[in-house]
């Protein structure tokens, strides 16, 4: 059933068809009701078929009794149906919404992340535009770039008004599409990989806490350099300012490099990736530090060091928990990696031990170093614990934006 237009109402980008009527059944609709933005399939009175609604779709999603709650985008062959852009009625999702969601972000990121050169500008959910992500790189030499994620047909179908906006109302001197990964894969999207607009020249460079770190946008993991870890390299690091120091799935080498920063006398840093120890190399020479590299599957490595060999290790390994299905996979994995790392630190030295897998919840990741430090065979004493930075906002009923944990601890 389609809503009715508004005859008087511009028409923009996200109004290009007429938003499709959506009602949710008696006593569902919680979460949604409560401010959560995503609605799952068995919430509603009826899902359309695909020719009906094709996916990305504009939405409109009313209670059981015909009220308005929000409008936003929708896909028929998802478990999330809808998701949720604005409860505003009558809000017209165009260019003055969009601008005025990227204005929001970025004072909130002006006092959070306040000297930052580089952050997360939009968090998806977090800032209210589930499905998109851009990270905002400055430059040190002047100008600023963003990479761009879109991981929903809904935000799909708002590329050309994102562009728009960003270009002319934001001055975004260049820019990167990075729109791959799981997530698209679940909403029958290709992977597209392109530059938007501006000069491409790789490597795009920021300073990073006071280092010059160099990435690669296009050719990189995930948006091209992770954000998410700065304030617990901050905290953590003055620990880490000593002795032997190995840095695990380093990609561009930014854990090594803030222990280098902090004293560190010998950094290893070890992933599989060619290209990523180049930007190490690159990274450490130009702030003046050495480094040795290791290119290997890093648990192949750790069996090959002698145990109670480095002051410290930071292991901060890519998600193992992909899924549901993939939890109990996924647990085995980080306490054999984790034991492996507690292993080779000295008594005294200290690790960083990290997990991006959102479904690893903070009492299982509680368990998981527990009992990777009883098959290690060492005492673990928590110091630190963080999470990710505050350019990844978590509103307190988007629960599953939350995924990062990150802990500092004393091994003896």
């Amino acid at each position: 059933m389609r809503g009715r237009p508004n005859p008087c109402r511009p028409r923009s980008v996200a109004d290009s068809i007429d938003p499709i009527l959506l009602q949710l059944k008696t006593g569902a609709g919680r979460r949604v009701l409560g401010g959560h933005p995503w609605v799952f399939s068995n919430e509603l009175l009826a899902v359309p078929k695909k020719d009906a609604m094709p996916p990305g779709s504009p939405i409109e999603l009313r209670d059981n009794r015909g009220r308005f709650v929000g409008r936003g985008y929708g896909h028929p062959g998802t478990l999330i149906t809808a998701r949720i852009l604005t409860r505003r009625e009558g809000q017209d999702l165009d260019a003055d919404w969009l601008a005025a969601r990227l204005h929001r972000a970025l004072e909130l990121r002006a006092v959070t992340c306040a000297g930052r050169s580089a952050f997360r500008w939009v968090h998806a959910s977090g800032d209210g535009l589930p499905g998109l992500i851009i990270d905002r790189f400055g430059d040190p030499d002047g100008g600023a770039g963003v990479v761009i994620q879109v991981n929903t047909a809904g935000m799909e179908r708002l590329r050309p008004l994102i562009e728009e906006v960003l270009r002319e109302r934001f001055n975004v001197e260049r820019a990167v599409w990075k729109c791959s990964g799981r997530g698209r894969q679940l909403e029958g999207l290709p992977d597209d990989v392109a530059v938007a607009w501006g000069d491409p020249s790789i490597p795009w460079t920021i300073d990073d806490e006071g280092a010059r770190v160099s990435f690669d946008p296009i050719g990189g993991q995930k948006t091209g350099l992770f954000l998410d870890m700065w304030m617990n390299r901050r905290r953590f690091a003055p620990v880490l300012g000593r002795g032997r120091v190995a840095d695990l799935f380093s990609y561009v080498g930014q854990w090594g490099l803030a222990a280098a920063r902090a004293g560190a006398d010998e950094v290893v840093c070890v992933d599989r990736s060619k290209d990523a120890l180049g930007f190490v190399e690159r990274n450490f020479a130009a702030n003046g530090f050495a480094v040795e590299t290791a290119r290997s599957d890093v648990g192949k490595w750790l069996e090959s060091q002698k145990d109670r060999s480095f002051d410290a290790v930071i292991c901060d390994p890519p998600a193992f928990i992909q899924g549901r299905k993939y939890v109990a996979k996924g647990l085995r994995a980080y306490r054999a990696l984790f034991a492996l790392a507690l292993r080779k630190v000295k008594p005294g030295g200290h690790a960083v031990l990290a997990s991006c897998s959102g479904l690893l919840f903070d009492d299982a990741f509680a368990d998981v170093v527990s009992e990777a430090a009883r098959k290690a065979g060492r005492i673990v004493t928590v110091l630190m614990r963080g999470e990710q930075a505050p350019c990844h906002p978590v509103p307190v009923q988007v629960t599953e934006a939350r995924y990062l944990k990150c802990w500092l601890v004393s091994v003896s």
